[in-house]
């Protein structure tokens, strides 16, 4: 179950944008802090630890990269979320050597956020940080994916749902928990979006419906992972 009140410290100097992030997260019971820009953001983080930053790229005075790299440079690895409305190759390149964890363009869907915070507050549920079974291993660490050696960086909230499946092998999840564990407690999305969800990551995968490695349908219930020996 996703803690009801980890600190998510929101950091932009556009109110908008803040209110936006804040109007995202809010459902999900984080205890939301915010920062209008970057020396304010390292000013809080020193009187006191957040659990997580979200985290504009691009701000007036000190950029989002610059506070990462402070973060970094101190020893404070708390997990960051960089959002911007850049998104080309470049600056996806320098937001993950800053040393943010996540990257994320602002005009993606609002469900990849809340995933990728759901994510890197995983810890605090138990989950392992390193999940290996049938030639397939997820870290938690690098976000990272590999199967049979072949290493993919899956999008967050594919990510999160097959970390939710293999989490825990051989069980079944129930659509309903998997809306709750990957969209949000309050999310409106309907167990259709995980059936489609579910299709997508298969795809990523390599797996089939028909003759599935990984990822098994139970009908009328939900899904399972029960990777093959």
């Amino acid at each position: 179950m996703r803690p009801e009140r980890a600190r998510v410290l929101v950091v932009d100097d556009d109110p908008l944008s803040l209110a936006a992030v804040r109007n995202v997260l809010e459902p999900d019971g984080y205890r939301l802090e915010e920062a209008r820009g970057g020396r304010q953001a390292l000013a809080q983080i020193g009187r006191g630890k957040p659990d997580c930053v979200v985290l504009d790229y691009a701000m007036p005075g000190m950029s989002g990269l610059e506070v990462v790299r402070a973060m970094r440079d101190s020893g404070d690895e708390t997990p960051v979320v960089m959002l911007s409305a850049k998104e080309d190759s470049f600056d996806k390149a320098a937001g993950y050597s800053s040393g943010a964890d996540i990257y994320i363009g602002k005009d993606e869907d609002p469900s990849v956020l809340r995933a990728a915070v759901a994510r890197l507050l995983s810890h605090r549920e138990g989950l392992p940080p390193r999940i290996e079974a049938g030639g397939l291993v997820l870290d938690s660490s690098t976000w990272t994916c590999e199967i049979d050696g072949r290493q993919m960086r899956l999008p967050p909230r594919a990510f999160s749902l097959l970390e939710a499946l293999a989490s825990r092998p051989g069980s079944v999840w129930r659509k309903e928990q998997l809306v709750y564990r990957v969209w949000g407690v309050n999310s409106d999305v309907y167990n259709r979006a995980v059936d489609n969800a579910v299709v997508e990551l298969r795809k990523l995968l390599g797996d089939s419906s028909q003759s599935p490695r990984f990822i098994h349908t139970v009908r009328g219930v939900g899904y399972k992972f029960d990777p093959l020996p």
